[in-house]
């Protein structure tokens, strides 16, 4: 009968390890899948915040495109506007000294 118990305590304890065994294979497998998972979802937010940022800069600078080229039509109007006025007062300026040297 001693016999027979020790045996069943060395049966016990050889399966408890067999059970140990498995599940720190279980665990690695767990959390291999869970660093594999994790990666592939950084890997993906990454990209995707990459791709944001993109947007983002390329909306940038369509926007100063577009008001360096408003700046441009308004300085050009500008411009425009101060050669009439230069040009009226050029007028005005000969008008003035023709009537002095007459």
């Amino acid at each position: 009968m001693g016999q027979d118990t020790i045996q069943a305590i060395r049966d016990a304890e050889q399966k408890a390890d067999q059970i140990e065994q498995q599940m720190a294979a279980e665990c690695a497998t767990i959390l291999a899948q869970a660093r594999s998972l994790a990666e592939k979802e950084t890997g993906e937010m990454t990209a995707s915040i990459r791709a944001d940022g993109q947007q983002i800069l390329q909306r940038a600078r369509l926007q100063a495109e577009e008001s360096l080229a408003q700046a441009a039509v308004q300085a050009e109007s500008e411009i425009q506007t101060m050669r009439a006025g230069a040009a009226a007062k050029k007028e005005e300026a000969i008008r003035m000294i023709l009537s002095e040297l007459i």
